[in-house]
């Protein structure tokens, strides 16, 4: 067992930089979210994102046999790519346990795209692999001299993947987190999707051997030995793409705890899924399982949906937590603090947090809240919604005519496109509508259907257009005249005027700064500078 700490990438010596020091070559990577961002990452530092492709793949491709074939296509569309003379693909551990057929790939579509095609076996499936497989420097020894450059534009970010958004979720000040997991899917969460003061994130690493014959025993001892170290209350078990696939027994694993007085919670995580999805599903579970242990109703306020990477600091509610306890309500964060009885009311914050506040509605009716106080007068609607909740009396402490509205009639047309949690974006838009902006247009960075399906749903009926790839926003992107989005858009996409609110979705922990989130002071400040006040 190791624990997992946050860290910057300091060494440019790896297999992925000796591969890109030649410039007609593109690394195509594969396998889960949680290793596309980490090699995305490393390709965004040394300034080489024209010379990297990745296949987007679901868990159910490997497990239906598809994964192979889809691999096979971004090869070809890699290949198409001006000044591409030669394709590696980065396999995952997931393209090494199931054998893929390394070479009719390379000889086939070799022979079909006219570019050489060679796969690198990487990672530490490829080290406990009985055959041994080429270096890098290896590799490039054995093509011909290099004549052209790769000039493409650079793909979109992989976004942070459901590991990483449910370990962030988890904090509870007397649990830990433990990832069982192939020693290389700590990268992301250590460069990238963990905040830097976490100390209770640790991970689980099998053998070499436990990939043929499993990884149960092992793991059960590491959990064991932490929990007994540590003393901890609660240990959350996190799943990553090789245990997932293989069938992890997670009864097993926490079968010894209840002896120590710690209680296991396993979250079905798989490295496929995004942060959205991940922090959805984990958001559910935590509600259904405290509401068993429910009696009465409290004077508390659940709020779901928050993760200080994917949403910015908690500092942001801070404005919201006081006006709730001026009417003699407590904030509880799920994910971060204890659901000790029925919530008087639940508030969604964002899209991940609505299928648990529409659960407990359903099955507890208790008032649901999805909007956000952002603004003088946006928090002034938001607190009449709140206590029109509550049944409780309405304190006016402004006139929702007060706030000084300037509406530009020149800009009046021009194409505002926001990007991001729709709750957020329509925050955000009611109070661009207060100044005259109407022409608006809602974006959401959806890695797969299911997240698609949650941002839609949290739109309420509003058109919002979900993208996955760069291709798919550009003309969206190329048709607005102003974006309110993360800044790493510009990066991808071409430079627009922007109104930045950087996300963790794409930017990891970097978006996490004071005064961060979309009820921030950052964001605000940007956002009334737009408007010109």
């Amino acid at each position: 067992m190791e624990r997992i700490i946050a860290e910057e990438i300091k060494s440019f010596d790896t297999s992925m930089d000796a591969l890109w020091s030649r410039h007609d070559l593109v690394l195509l990577a594969s396998g889960s979210l949680i290793c596309l961002r980490a090699v995305y990452q490393r390709a965004a530092l040394r300034g080489v994102l024209s010379q990297l492709r990745y296949a987007i793949l679901r868990e159910e491709d490997y497990a239906i046999g598809m994964a192979e074939e889809k691999i096979r296509d971004a090869v070809r569309r890699a290949a198409m790519l001006q000044g591409a003379r030669v394709i590696v693909i980065y396999l995952s551990c997931l393209d090494i346990l199931i054998r893929l057929d390394f070479s009719d790939i390379e000889a086939c579509l070799s022979a079909e795209t006219g570019r050489i095609v060679r796969c690198f076996f990487r990672g530490p499936l490829a080290k406990a692999d009985a055959i041994p497989h080429e270096t890098a420097k290896e590799l490039l020894r054995r093509l011909p001299p290099e004549k052209t450059r790769v000039a493409a534009p650079a793909p979109l970010p992989p976004p942070m993947s459901d590991i990483a958004g449910v370990n962030d979720l988890l904090r509870g000040s007397d649990a830990v987190n433990v990832l069982v997991t192939p020693s290389g899917c700590r990268s992301p969460l250590a460069r990238t999707d963990m905040m830097r003061e976490r100390r209770d994130v640790y991970a689980a690493l099998p053998e070499a051997e436990d990939y043929i014959f499993g990884m149960e025993e092992t793991v059960r001892a590491q959990v064991d030995t932490l929990a007994e170290r540590e003393r901890c209350r609660t240990l959350n078990i996190l799943s990553s793409p090789v245990p997932a696939f293989m069938g992890l027994q997670e009864e097993f694993v926490m079968e010894n705890l209840p002896a120590q007085n710690c209680y296991g919670r396993f979250f079905e995580t798989n490295g496929f899924r995004d942060a959205v999805a991940g922090i959805a599903a984990a958001t559910l579970f935590l509600v259904r399982e405290a509401a068993d242990a429910w009696a009465t109703v409290s004077r508390g306020v659940y709020v779901l949906g928050w993760s200080a990477i994917l949403g910015g600091e908690r500092a942001q509610f801070e404005t919201a937590e006081r006006l709730f306890a001026a009417y003699g309500y407590t904030m509880h964060m799920v994910g971060a603090d204890e659901l000790p009885e029925y919530p008087a009311l639940v508030w969604a914050v964002s899209a991940a947090g609505v299928p648990a506040a529409e659960w407990i509605r359903a099955n507890r009716d208790i008032p649901m809240l999805r909007t956000l106080p952002l603004s003088a007068v946006g928090t002034a609607v938001w607190e009449r919604d709140v206590c029109a909740a509550l049944g409780v009396q309405y304190k006016e402490r402004m006139s929702l005519n007060d706030e000084t509205i300037c509406p530009r009639e020149a800009c009046g047309g021009e194409r505002v496109l926001l990007i991001g949690d729709p709750i957020a974006s329509e925050a955000i838009a009611n109070v661009l509508r207060r100044y005259g902006r109407h022409n608006l247009q809602f974006a959401a960075y959806a890695w797969t259907s299911e997240t698609a399906e949650l941002y839609r749903h949290a739109a309420e009926g509003g058109e919002i257009f979900c993208f996955c790839t760069r291709e798919e926003l550009q003309p969206v992107w190329d048709a607005a005249d102003i974006v309110v989005a993360d800044p790493v858009y510009c990066a991808v996409l071409g430079e627009k005027r922007i109104v930045p609110l950087p996300s963790g979705l794409l930017s990891g922990r970097n978006a996490a700064l004071p005064g961060g989130g979309v009820l921030g002071d950052v964001f605000y400040k940007e956002l009334m500078k737009f408007l010109g006040q």
